[in-house]
């Protein structure tokens, strides 16, 4: 592997000469940058990525934190976060943590040694403390899941308006005994949207409330071994509000080996609209939260954050989302 000391040895020039016609920056007459370009190529020399990033204000290079990439529910923000980044000349390194603070910290060096110019967090465990101080020193956007008084900004959707319309429109369908499944993390924002507004919900019609505390482990059995046990104890269950498309899955695959039918017996509504949702049988109904649009507008702020230097603003993005109404109630 050819150096940049062999490139400059054969055109007759300094390290500097040949540092700044690769960079395209300073005085290098044509003639002299020809004889440079003309040693790289005989070289075969590869620039130290690395090197040339260091010594830029912007290294063009954003992470992306995120819980896990086991869920699809994951893939049309990603999606939405690169296609922004590629279309503007910037690279993104995507980490999960698996809720691990120790990776957290590991993956937050990044950012601190500014070897990242930025950060968008679609998952976190850090504290209220922790995230304003990073969000006052980089550039930090919290992705759909976000601390309600972080001084970070955030572009989200209204998990409340949309569990209210979910769980109204089963009360509407005459249902009366309706039950809350959630597996995983309880603490993020999320669920605590949905929690609140079904119990508001159900409170408005003088309907009570059903649910067991769910396993930490999020997914498929997770879902339907809460399903079983919910309707050991309340068989009156007639609908279920899963938190998401997989909880959701697992609930379905409870009742078909129950022998009840859906909608016909009992109904589920869901959350994510992910994949599950339409290859189940029945299809599901479930929230989309519009992910791709998420990720690119998340995107957009990091751009004009780390590019704009008096742009400080402090912005609270809530996108629309979208109710897609199917077999399964």
């Amino acid at each position: 592997m050819s150096s940049i000391d062999q490139v400059a040895l054969l055109a007759k020039v300094s390290v500097a000469t040949v540092s700044r016609v690769i960079n395209n920056s300073g005085n290098v007459s044509p003639e002299t940058r020809q004889r440079v370009l003309a040693a790289v190529e005989r070289l075969k020399y590869q620039p130290n990525a690395m090197g040339s990033l260091l010594r830029k204000e912007h290294t063009g290079m954003i992470l992306v934190m995120l819980h896990s990439v086991d869920n699809p529910f994951f893939a049309p923000i990603v999606q939405g976060i690169e296609s922004y980044a590629q279309t503007n000349g910037m690279n993104v390194l995507i980490s999960t943590t698996y809720g691990d603070p120790s990776r957290e910290s590991h993956y937050l060096e990044l950012v601190k040694t500014h070897f990242v110019d930025g950060i968008l967090l679609i998952a976190n465990t850090m504290t209220l403390e922790v995230l304003n101080e990073l969000s006052t020193r980089f550039p930090v956007v919290q992705v759909l899941e976000y601390l309600e008084d972080s001084e970070a900004s955030r572009v989200t959707i209204d998990f409340h308006a949309a569990t209210v319309e979910l769980i109204e429109g089963l009360v509407a369908k005459g249902h009366r005994h309706i039950a809350f499944v959630h597996t995983g993390l309880e603490h993020i924002i999320s669920t605590q949207k949905k929690r609140q507004a079904y119990v508001e919900v159900l409170a408005k019609h003088g309907l009570p409330p059903y649910e067991i505390p769910g396993p930490h482990d999020f997914g498929y059995e997770s879902g339907a071994q809460l399903a079983r046990q919910l309707l050991e104890t309340h068989p009156q269950i007639s609908a279920f509000f899963a938190t998401s498309d997989l909880i959701a899955t697992g609930i379905l695959s409870t009742l078909e080996a129950m022998d009840v039918q859906v909608p016909k017996d009992k109904a589920i509504v869901s959350f994510d609209n992910t994949v599950f949702a339409t290859l189940s049988r029945p299809t599901l109904t479930s929230v989309e939260v519009n992910g791709y649009e998420l990720g690119s507008q998340a995107m957009d702020y990091l751009f004009r954050r780390i590019h704009q230097k008096k742009y400080r603003d402090k912005v609270c993005l809530t996108l629309p989302y979208t109710i897609h109404h199917r077999d399964s109630e």
